[in-house]
């Protein structure tokens, strides 16, 4: 009985139970204190581990033109970390484009893609387990580590662009076609724009203010159609040009309603560029003149322009021109602002050059030929041209460091006139041909053209007495000239705002005398009621003497024809084999990482 009782006692009495709780508890406290311990430097080695691969991305990106995965390891070594912990690196593009999903903003690249600008770090390290070793039987588990890190570097340049010299009347010309009315100015009222620098932002919001269009993004902006009013009356509000408006005015004026695309005036490559307008275009300063002109051309592409150019040159009575320009590339604008493999791109240039010149030049050495014309009829087609930027040197610190690399080689220049930055021709080709842009000029397709008007006297004809011939030399020649030399086109940063041209250099003057020494002559006679055959002999001797002079005669003639050939292309900003390359400005966007 007592037995049961002190069973029962036993039974009741709690006192102790904590212990034995605690005790039991313990355990499993211990058990989290020790997952805790193990997950904390998990944490920690994993946020380490991903610091370093942070670090190890923005190095390669820093230096993709130069030994990107060797930079990374380096990286990987110095933040205490063995170089072949990193155990991969690859190459991308990566578009900063809101409406794509975010694995979709990279495309993979090699490392070297003109266009690449990311790069993607992978580390891999073992970490200790401490507690956790009892659990899991293992000293420590493999950590890894993703980084992906871009850099948006841009430039802004333009390609044969520049206008070196102003001459009223061609530039009139120019104007008019492009409006449409007559405009006469003088060369002081282009001096004023030429003068007046304007950033590109300024102008845009002035353009956006003239052609309604305050509502929309940069980008919006530079996708829209305006008109040439909008462009003159947008650099007349920038306030820019302070010491003649003569020329806006004047345009303001006519009423015209010539329009195009802003696109083709400031071109973008990319939408990492668009997303950055508000904060380059601040940094991208440029005349007034080369805006308007600039505008004139993309307006008077595919149009014909006829111009009577005061050359003001010793022995040349009149120049009468006429001039095409071709439509540019797709996406290629007048100043294009892009990233590493952004192309820009010229149009071709096609003229026609009628020469009257002055007998008097050639009275010293054809004293016996009674010249009372000299004619030269001129055409030249200049192929176009294409840069396309490879490289920008964000890493340049001296005035002689490399801030952009160009890709200008021989292929750009072989445009639609096969391997010839151009043709020259003397002879004539039917208006057909001539205004046909869509193919090159073909030699088959050149005549004869008159070079000198004679008259010729004929004597000791007992039927006639003294009689006058009216004869005409007439002349076709065809040369094709000059292929690019220069595969690059570097600029240092000193360099930067300026022009460089790239090509063949000093062709004109080659190719003028390689198609002088390839003339086709012939003599046409007005013979009237007279037989030929009683004549012949006459001809004949007429003839000869003509041969024997036309080196002479040609070689002379080359005087003037280069120098009016030299000043419209001056004017006009163009070189006969050689394209002018602008690089406005580069910006070198911050490294950001992307995933």
């Amino acid at each position: 009985m007592r037995i049961k009782t002190c069973l029962r006692r036993f039974y009741e009495d709690e006192r102790g139970a904590v212990v034995i709780i605690v005790a039991l508890m313990m355990t499993v406290f211990l058990g989290f204190v020790a997952l805790g311990v193990d997950l904390s430097s998990l944490y920690f080695h994993q946020k380490t581990l991903q610091t370093r691969a942070d670090l190890a991305a923005v190095s390669a990106v820093m230096n993709l033109h130069d030994q990107p995965e060797w930079h990374a390891r380096t990286t990987v070594g110095g933040n205490g970390l063995d170089e072949l912990a990193m155990t991969g690196i690859s190459y991308s593009r990566y578009t900063r484009d809101v409406d794509l999903a975010p694995d979709d903003r990279l495309e993979d690249r090699d490392v070297t893609d003109s266009d690449v600008n990311a790069a993607t770090v992978k580390l891999a390290e073992e970490s200790p387990l401490y507690f956790a070793r009892s659990f899991l039987s293992k000293d420590s588990t493999l950590l890894g580590a993703t980084a992906t890190a871009a850099q948006f570097n841009l430039a802004s340049f333009s390609l044969g662009s520049r206008l070196l010299s102003l001459d009223g009347g061609l530039v009139n010309a120019l104007l008019s076609a492009a409006t449409g009315s007559t405009i006469s100015l003088d060369v002081l009222d282009y001096e004023a724009l030429a003068d007046a620098q304007i950033d590109l932002l300024t102008f845009s919001d002035a353009l956006a203010t003239r052609a309604d269009l305050t509502a929309l993004t940069y980008e919006e902006l530079l996708n829209s159609n305006i008109e040439l009013l909008d462009v003159a009356g947008a650099l007349l509000d920038t306030g820019a040009v302070t010491e003649t408006t003569a020329v806006l005015d004047t345009i303001l004026g006519t009423g015209s309603n010539a329009s195009f695309s802003a696109s083709k005036l400031i071109a973008t490559e990319g939408d990492n560029v668009a997303v950055q307008l508000g904060d380059i275009l601040p940094n991208i300063t440029v005349s007034a003149l080369d805006l308007l002109m600039s505008s004139v051309d993309i307006i008077n592409a595919g149009r014909f322009i006829e111009a009577n150019v005061n050359a003001d040159i010793v022995g040349v009575i009149e120049t009468n021109l006429v001039l095409a320009v071709g439509e540019h590339q797709a996406h290629s604008g007048w100043i294009t602002l892009g990233e590493a493999g952004a192309t820009l791109h010229t149009a071709q240039i096609r003229m026609k050059l009628d020469l009257n010149v002055d007998t008097d030049l050639l009275s010293g050495i054809a004293t016996t030929l009674d010249i009372v014309s000299v004619e030269l009829p001129v055409y030249i087609e200049i192929a176009s041209a294409t840069a396309t930027l490879t490289e920008i040197g964000c890493g340049a610190s001296d005035d002689h460091d490399m801030i952009a690399t160009f890709d200008t080689g021989t292929d750009p220049l072989t445009g639609v006139t096969g391997t010839h930055v151009a043709e020259l021709f003397l002879g004539r080709f039917d208006v057909p041909a001539f205004e046909d842009q869509t193919t090159p000029l073909d030699p088959a397709g050149l005549e004869h053209a008159k070079l000198l008007g004679l008259n010729i006297g004929i004597g000791g004809l007992s039927l006639f007495g003294l009689l006058d011939l009216k004869a005409d030399v007439k002349i076709k020649a065809h040369a094709a000239i000059g292929t690019s030399q220069q595969d690059q086109t570097v600029f240092t940063r000193v360099e930067e705002g300026t022009t460089k041209s790239f090509g063949s250099s000093s062709l004109l003057s080659s190719g003028l005398s390689t198609l002088l020494a390839n003339a086709d002559v012939r003599l046409d006679v007005e013979t009237g009621i007279i037989d030929l055959g009683l004549i012949t002999g006459l001809l004949s001797t007429v003839l000869s003497s003509v041969l024997s002079l036309l080196d002479p005669i040609l070689t002379l003639l080359l005087g003037p024809l280069d120098a009016v050939l030299d000043k419209v292309l001056d004017t006009l900003g163009i070189g006969v084999g050689e394209a002018d390359l602008t690089l406005h400005k580069i910006t070198c966007g911050p490294v950001m990482l992307v995933r």
